[in-house]
């Protein structure tokens, strides 16, 4: 049933509320509605799917939350309507590890990045941008290839010494060492400029043996592999 109201009249004793019995009827009915009534439907729940919530448990009628505890570096600062967590700062240390020695950076310290020879660095925004600006094989005194080395048509100039198995290519220039297992500066004694000069011959021609001789080639072979031909040119 409803909760009866006790009809206490317009003003004391005017005669229109109820009497004492009848209002301690109501009193009785009420308590007697009350412990008849289900138990409290009253519930709390965490909402959010992730996260930690704050309710503990429902014992009764008394609701329980979980407290909120400062941890490291966390402090809370509640008023009456809001609880504040302030955290007391950010990274504490860091370890900075080079290739030659390190240094642990306190909270409050610069770490500074600086290029070394041929090295700039530069920071725009949140970028840092380390650039070489040197050549690699410049800078280092005993440079080698892990690969063929293709100079895409270029020329290598100011050369000192080239050591080679093979040179595949004309050369331009004083050459020392083998050609074909052959010293090629052991025939320079024999050049012009020692009086070996054959001279040339004349385009004139007179009968059909001078146009035979000036027009036929004769291939005395290499150093190496020599033709078989005997040529008697008589003595010197």
């Amino acid at each position: 049933m409803a909760i009866e109201l006790i009809n206490i009249g317009n003003v004391a004793n005017d005669g229109t509320g109820d009497d004492l019995r009848e209002a301690f009827i109501k009193i009785n009915q009420n308590f007697e509605e009350i412990d008849l009534r289900d138990d409290e439907k009253t519930t709390v729940s965490n909402i959010g799917a992730v996260g930690e919530g704050v309710f503990a448990r429902k014992q009764g009628f008394d609701l329980q939350f979980k407290k909120l505890v400062g941890g490291t570096d966390v402090t809370l600062n509640s008023t009456n309507d809001q609880i504040t967590l302030n955290a007391n700062g950010g990274l504490k240390t860091l370890l900075a590890i080079s290739d030659s020695g390190s240094i642990i950076l306190q909270e409050t310290a610069s770490f500074n990045i600086h290029g070394g020879a041929g090295i700039n660095t530069a920071i725009v925004g949140n970028t840092l941008t380390i650039t070489n600006t040197s050549s690699e094989i410049v800078t280092d005194t005993t440079p080698q290839l892990g690969g063929n080395l293709d100079s895409q048509g270029f020329d290598i100039s100011n050369a000192n010494t080239i050591t080679a198995n093979l040179i595949n290519s004309s050369v331009n220039g004083n050459l020392t060492g083998l050609v074909y297992g052959l010293d090629i500066r052991n025939f320079a004694v024999y050049g012009e400029e020692n009086g070996w000069d054959f001279g040339y011959f004349d385009e004139e021609m007179h009968n059909i043996l001078d146009y035979i001789i000036f027009n036929t080639e004769v291939d005395m072979g290499t150093f190496d592999n020599p033709n078989p031909l005997v040529i008697d040119l008589g003595v010197f």
